[in-house]
């Protein structure tokens, strides 16, 4: 069983060696809140390799997390469920993108890691004799649509034998509502761009979804479909035939491209996703109950306002996130293989969305030198005076079976000197042994 990073993680590598600075909002904004932050090459202690028994590490730990703030923290042996260290751990704490860990386990959960999400066109009637007598793009609140996903959507319209339109090309965008923001409190305003069920360029456009159907319709005339002048908003409704279909990248990448990077756009779009798939409502406000439904059935507790946590109201303790994070290592030995299988895909597209120490994303230049360097995959999350580092230690690269679970929520701190702490307390927390 493999835990292999995929597409992407060399360019997210270099990327992040690159970003060091942060902004005086300590978030990034729009797509990376979390920059990657560089902590000094690991000496003394911090470099050492022998295995520690659960009452040194704790004792440790304990060492370590002095002086923090406001902090929580708790550290838990998957394996056995044994609590391995435990400070304030049920107070809930702000998360800042550590909120990312429960937007993007909903979204896998509900979606599966190779759920896709689908733009299409729609006619009023059949096109067997090659004309539509009205046209329509549907959003499906895919949040990585192109100009060059468009263009295949318009080639496989062409595919379903249509050469005529009468009138223009109608667009819908229903499938979220038509607030293209986020709630957010206690920071400085962020964008994330333009959110919309109908998007194009990462919610870049001031109007997204008719930037989309504006370049479906230069599509269409490319593939030879004489189609009327001007694109115009419109309602999909039953009776309509669906004739082309394009899918996202899978759930799995979609969820991996966002908690790598730590990209809040992603995140809001998935809020917004999970919300109109299995909410009834594709709102910031319908997403927040779906997670919080999830997280509560895994027994951990979330409350908040966005998917992304660019707010000082998204709250969960240390406790429920280790408890979140837990769950979704769970395979069931006891339940069918088909059903093993698909909840080992469910723990393996999981645990590769996140960061590598040392290696990739927010943390590509942490914990560099030490045991947790390419064995501890992990969120970090940071605001002004609040940092956060929640995820797993494995025994090995590659053994999802033997894992250290933690969360690491740290307010009213010094980022600098959080992420010195944490990258200690990773480093032992990898040595640990049963």
């Amino acid at each position: 069983m493999g835990l292999s990073i995929r597409r992407g993680a060399a360019t997210l590598v270099l990327l992040a060696a690159a970003v060091v600075a942060l902004p005086e909002s300590a978030q990034a904004a729009g797509k990376g809140p979390d920059r990657a932050f560089a902590t000094p090459i690991a000496h003394g202690a911090a470099t050492a390799r022998a295995s520690v028994t659960a009452p040194k590490l704790a004792s440790g730990l304990g060492k370590l997390f002095r002086r923090v703030g406001r902090s929580g923290a708790f550290v838990m042996d998957a394996g056995s469920n044994r609590v391995l260290f435990s400070r304030k751990a049920r107070r809930a704490r702000i998360l800042a993108s550590n909120s990312k860990l429960f937007t993007t386990s909903t979204a896998l959960g509900k979606f599966q890691p190779d759920g896709r999400l689908h733009t299409t066109a729609w006619s009023v009637d059949d096109v067997s004799d090659g004309f539509s007598q009205g046209l329509y793009l549907r959003g499906g609140g895919d949040p990585t649509l192109t100009t060059a996903g468009l263009n295949k959507l318009a080639d496989r319209v062409r595919a379903a034998g249509v050469t005529s339109v009468v009138g223009p090309l109608r667009y819908d965008d229903t499938f979220f509502d038509r607030v293209t923001g986020i709630p957010e409190h206690g920071i400085s305003a962020e964008s994330v761009g333009r959110l919309s069920g109908l998007e194009i360029d990462n919610g870049a456009p001031s109007d997204p979804a008719k930037t989309a159907a504006q370049r479906f319709d230069d599509a269409l005339r490319k593939e030879g479909i004489s189609i009327g002048n001007s694109v115009t908003p419109g309602l999909v409704t039953p009776g309509f035939v669906s004739i082309a279909d394009y899918g996202s990248p899978t759930m799995a990448d979609i969820v991996q491209d966002t908690n790598v990077p730590s990209n809040n756009y992603l995140a809001e779009m998935l809020l917004k996703d999970v919300g109109a798939e299995f909410g009834g409502s594709g709102s910031t406000a319908t997403g927040i109950s779906v997670v919080r439904g999830f997280a509560a059935k895994q027994g951990a507790r979330f409350n908040g306002e966005n998917g992304s946590g660019l707010t000082r109201r998204n709250k969960a303790s240390p406790a429920s996130v280790v408890k979140l994070l837990d769950s979704m290592l769970a395979v069931d030995e006891n339940s069918p293989s088909d059903t093993q299988a698909d909840q080992r895909r469910l723990r393996d597209a999981w645990v590769d969305s996140l960061a590598v120490a040392g290696r990739t994303g927010t943390l590509a230049r942490r914990m560099r030198g030490t045991a947790a360097r390419g064995r501890c995959h992990a969120k970090t999350g940071t605001l002004n005076g609040v940092s956060a580092l929640s995820g797993y230690c494995f025994q090995g690269p590659e053994d999802a079976d033997h894992a250290v679970v933690f969360s690491l929520l740290m307010n009213r701190v010094d980022f600098n000197r959080a992420h010195v702490i944490q990258d200690r307390m990773a480093a032992l927390i990898a040595r640990f042994r049963r």
